[in-house]
């Protein structure tokens, strides 16, 4: 297992700092999946999922990941009806580009944002539960689900690595976030990516300057609560009459309030700042009163 996972890993470390760095190509065993189920009933497909992708990279994916809970093994599970279409997906993902790309990313973010902490990046294909096509479970813990190669892959691995570095400075051990972690988190995150790759971000994608008190009375009262699958719908939007995105674009709303209160703080800084400092300085909520 040690040498299968050498075979689909990459490392390397940032040249100034020595701060680790390992992207693992875990859609490369696959193909063993695609073989072992071949002639078994599609019962066992969980099974060996689990046994021939899953087990091999558990430790370096998603061992000690605080959240990995969040995330759906099923919905990573490839149909037996889709297997032709996942292998010509495959055949076409370049390796050497991705680590290319993210390397590149992380290697940027890392020199912005340090951290003695190494970090893993794991790429799956997609998963049909998850909206995105990265997610962040944990400090040092990030996985891609690969749908498609696209531009935006630089400035969301940089969004992912602040997220990593976020979770690692504020999570204590069993905590559980709150609507407003959530809403700072994603913040923080969008404003570190428009940082990093000023021209090559979502920001202006997500951002909607409006302050409208509808939508906001729907996620206020989930801002002191251990977050649930509400406010995490209302983080993403586009359910329920909230805007795509409304959280991640209320949340840098706020957290670019906060830097024009502190414009010369250091991204370390305002990255451990207490989430409840950063809304109650900013009087953000008098925008909805």
């Amino acid at each position: 297992m040690e040498n299968e996972q050498q075979n689909i890993s990459y490392t390397f470390k940032n040249p100034k700092t020595g701060q680790e760095f390992n992207i693992i190509h875990a859609y490369l065993l696959y193909e063993n999946y695609f073989a072992t189920v071949k002639n078994q009933p599609d019962e066992t497909l969980s099974k060996l999922f689990q046994q021939e992708i899953i087990k091999p990279v558990q430790e370096a994916c998603f061992e000690d990941a605080e959240l990995a809970d969040s995330i759906s093994l099923t919905g990573m599970i490839t149909k037996r009806s889709e297997f032709e279409r996942v292998q010509n997906q495959i055949d076409k993902m370049n390796t050497d580009q991705l680590n290319e790309v993210f390397e590149e990313s992380l290697v940027k973010s890392s020199d912005v944002l340090p951290t003695d902490k190494e970090t893993t990046v794991c790429i799956f294909l997609e998963n049909e539960n998850f909206p995105s096509d990265m997610a962040t479970i944990g400090a040092g813990k990030i996985i891609v689900y690969y749908n498609r190669f696209h531009k935006y892959f630089k400035s969301g691995m940089s969004h992912e690595y602040h997220h990593s570095v976020w979770l690692e400075k504020h999570l204590e051990e069993n905590e559980l976030l709150t609507g407003l972690d959530h809403l700072t988190l994603e913040g923080e995150a969008v404003m570190f990516e428009t940082l990093v790759y000023p021209n090559l971000n979502t920001m202006y994608a997500l951002l909607n300057e409006s302050f409208n008190k509808e939508h906001w009375s729907k996620i206020e009262p989930y801002l002191e609560s251990p977050a649930g699958q509400e406010i995490l719908e209302m983080k993403i939007g586009g359910s329920n009459g909230i805007p795509n995105s409304y959280g991640y674009s209320e949340g840098y709303k706020m957290i670019r309030s906060y830097l024009e209160l502190h414009p010369d703080m250091p991204v370390e800084e305002w990255t451990i700042k207490d989430p409840k400092e950063i809304f109650e300085e900013t009087n953000y909520i008098a925008n909805y009163r």
